[in-house]
């Protein structure tokens, strides 16, 4: 006989306040309900480069960014288990990639990208339109 495996809520972490928001609820709602947590982050080349300039590390900052906040966020739910994934390619279609099978895909509402005014970001759009399972979209905390 298998153990039963827990189900899994992945966020999205891209270093914003509002992911910083969105892996806070995830968390929250992984203790509630007793699932793990799958913190994802995404890194490509920008398109208009040609070579890589001395000293850039994209995939090692990616996941410094995401481990610091996953740390940061976690220490108040250390029951809950947390993995950290970092995909190489654009984020929607990574956040998809990695929520194939959970029970939730968890986003904040703006990224880093995103200016003032805007109810809702690209990769969160993106998301909602074409998720494998059910999607929260987190507003930054105070958000009217």
């Amino acid at each position: 006989m298998t153990a039963a495996r827990r189900p899994v809520i992945v966020v999205g972490v891209d270093g914003s306040d509002s992911s910083r928001n969105a892996v806070r609820w995830a968390l929250q709602q992984a203790e509630l309900t007793g699932a793990e947590l799958r913190a994802v982050s995404s890194w490509r080349w920008p398109n208009y480069l040609t070579r890589v300039p001395p000293g850039i590390d994209l995939p090692g900052e990616t996941a410094q960014t995401l481990h610091e906040v996953v740390v940061e966020a976690g220490a108040d739910h250390s029951d809950v288990p947390i993995t950290e994934h970092v995909i190489d390619g654009p984020a929607g279609p990574a956040l998809l990639s990695q929520a194939q099978g959970a029970v939730l895909l968890v986003v904040g509402a703006r990224g880093r990208a995103a200016f003032p005014g805007m109810l809702l970001g690209s990769v969160a759009e993106y998301c909602v339109r074409n998720g494998p399972c059910p999607v929260v979209v987190v507003r930054e905390l105070g958000s009217d």
